[in-house]
């Protein structure tokens, strides 16, 4: 069998940032009017099935709070699509036998259970078991999802198993990353944190808790989205030539 000239795809960093931004702010536009219209049905009329199949889908299929839904699948791609990059650049690593090679493909498989996680929401089967070893009251609905304080201890752990690998990045990469993650834990955590806080004091089927929550998720979305974009410049800086897969 011949040869065949390897396969270049060219992708520019800065336009898939745009594109994403474009994406994560029509979503949030679009899940604010489904919920503005399902708590407000006396600001429009139905003009038929298929309006009326419209605004069934803009209520439920859109909204950022919802399980099964469009905003979902964007989030598990967002997760997913990292985690492949990450897995990239530490089979290069293995390849030149780098130190922190292992500490790239961990990167990798958190990532990859985390899009996994976010499908099959199963961080939200732990708030059961918290709810019952520890009392939450008199915080004021902070803790209501109680599956962050796992999730605060892991990513305390994270953060003291991955400090030496940061600290080795160059600084351009040390202020993306660093900003990037910022911005998603602060998206899952402190987000979730003050959705609790709605959830508990004006609960959760009202147009002010949906709009957070749909202005929240944003965050997260964002974090990913430019963690998407240091991989790429670190894959654009590092391996300018790309990579060959072999059989």
């Amino acid at each position: 069998m011949p040869d065949t000239a390897p396969v270049t795809i060219k992708l520019n960093p800065k336009r898939i940032l745009v594109l994403l931004m474009m994406i994560i702010a029509m979503l949030v536009c679009l899940s604010i009017w489904g919920q503005y219209l399902k708590y407000f049905p006396g600001a429009y009329d139905i003009h038929g099935p298929l309006h009326e199949f419209v605004l069934d889908l803009l209520m439920h299929s859109f909204y950022t709070d919802t399980e099964a839904s469009v905003p979902t699948f964007f989030n598990t791609l967002l997760l997913f699509l990292p985690g492949l990059l990450f897995a990239v650049i530490g089979a290069w690593k293995s390849s030149i036998n780098d130190k922190f090679k292992y500490q790239w493909m961990g990167l990798s498989l958190i990532f990859l259970y985390l899009s996994m996680d976010e499908a099959a929401v199963l961080h939200e089967k732990l708030i059961p078991p918290m709810r019952s070893l520890f009392n939450f009251e008199g915080y004021g609905g902070l803790f209501y999802f109680a599956w962050i304080i796992p999730g605060i201890a892991v990513i305390l752990l994270f953060a003291i198993a991955y400090l030496r690998f940061f600290l080795h990045l160059e600084n351009r990469y040390k202020l993306l990353f660093f900003f990037s993650l910022a911005i998603y834990v602060s998206g899952i955590i402190g987000g979730e944190m003050l959705s609790g806080h709605f959830a508990e004091t004006i609960g959760l089927k009202n147009f002010t808790y949906a709009a957070y929550t749909s202005a929240e998720e944003s965050l997260e979305w964002t974090g990913c989205s430019l963690t998407l974009y240091s991989l790429l410049l670190y894959i654009q800086q590092y391996l300018p030539e790309g990579f060959t897969v072999r059989s």
